[in-house]
């Protein structure tokens, strides 16, 4: 549901300048930009008096994570309190925390859909005009505004990245494929495949809702017929294809592939970009309602789209980035960039918010069908 009349109507908060500040363009006036400055000192200021912020992330924290709150703490002297929580433990401690009237988590973030499903529930809040998101000529992978400018509630992106197929050289010499998602339902891949589980938000069930909207029930099936195995060890199924223990695995990230492209060359493995195209994850940040620290929390959404802060991201084998103005460690990980996307790449809200979930359902009769799941 667009929510246009509510953006427009929420005035300034210490200064804050309205959302539609977020529509600044490099010809805007001197006086403007003077305006918007100020503001942004006073959202600063008041920040800094809140003193720290609360940040519940999926998974746990990596080596940019920690760089970037100490970054972070190092500019702005607001201290960052890391919370890592999958989706499940993020919901029940956070809802419990309101209930009681004790929130204390001011920022989540995570794969995109989860951060438009908090928005499709009215359960985010608006952060104001951010002067990264504004930045005049950076080239983004992603507009970071992309749902606020549709009038989508208020999910900041702050990352991209993609998915690769995972493929073991011994069990699936090059020669003989997979070279797309589509060869996937070939018979020749029988008993040879893991498949992240299509369960919530997982690679697994972006998969499933992806290839379902683009080639139909039939390919879901015959795909699903071939798999061996489901996991929710997303991190160690690479380690298990690398060690043979399966053909092909549906599907890592960049980030999933990095520890495992560590290994000795010549690799066992070798990762697959889908001539099909490559289905993209975005990562989204949301000021969450009744946050404690929402003028910390509004300083932390800005710099995380620094170029700084994505260059910090970058720097990790496979990290997820949205400006394309940084460097990646290891460019043959960053193939999001430059890659086609699936077809009709349905990473948008409606997909997010809402039918992410009901077309990976689409898999789960096969899954029961083929013994995967009870």
């Amino acid at each position: 549901m667009k929510r246009r009349d509510a953006l427009s109507q929420m005035s300034s908060v210490l200064g804050l300048t309205s959302l539609g500040a977020a529509m600044t363009t490099a010809g805007s006036s001197a006086r403007g930009q003077t305006e918007t400055k100020q503001s942004w000192d006073e959202v600063v200021a008041a920040g800094k008096k809140e003193g720290h912020f609360v940040w519940s992330f999926f998974g746990a924290p990596g080596a940019s994570t920690e760089r970037h709150a100490r970054e972070f703490e190092q500019l702005y002297g607001i201290r960052v309190e890391l919370a890592p929580a999958r989706t499940g433990d993020f919901e029940a401690r956070w809802n419990a925390e309101r209930a009681a009237g004790k929130a204390s988590i001011d920022i989540r973030s995570s794969g995109s859909p989860e951060n438009r499903r908090l928005a499709a529930r009215g359960l985010d809040q608006a952060f104001g005009t951010l002067p990264a998101a504004i930045e005049p000529g950076v080239p983004w992978i992603i507009d970071p505004l992309v749902d606020v400018k549709g009038g989508n509630g208020h999910t900041l992106m702050t990352s991209a990245g993609g998915y690769f197929i995972l493929v073991n050289n011994k069990l699936c010499p090059p020669g003989g494929g997979p070279r797309s998602y589509k060869e996937l339902e070939d018979p020749k891949y029988k008993g040879l495949i893991v498949l992240s589980e299509p369960i919530g938000p997982s690679p697994g069930s972006r998969w499933a809702a992806y290839v379902w909207k683009a080639y139909g029930d039939d390919h879901l099936r015959k795909v699903i017929d071939n798999v061996k195995a489901l996991t929710r060890a997303e991190i160690d199924a690479p380690k298990q294809i690398a060690r043979g223990e399966y053909g092909i695995f549906i599907h890592p990230t960049q980030v999933g592939a990095a520890d495992i492209w560590k290994l000795p060359k010549p690799h066992p493995f070798r990762l697959v970009v889908p001539e099909d195209g490559v289905m993209l994850l975005t990562g989204g940040m949301s000021l969450l309602k009744d946050a404690p620290h929402p003028n910390a929390g509004r300083v932390f959404m800005n710099y995380m789209l620094t170029k700084s802060a994505q260059q910090i991201s970058a720097d990790d084998a496979g990290g997820p980035f949205i400006r394309k103005d940084v460097t990646p460690k290891v460019p043959e990980l960053a193939h999001f960039v430059t890659a086609k996307p699936f077809p009709e790449n349905p990473d948008t809200y409606e997909f997010g918010s809402k039918l992410f979930f009901e077309w990976s359902a689409k898999a789960e009769p096969y899954l029961k069908a083929a013994g995967l799941r009870k």
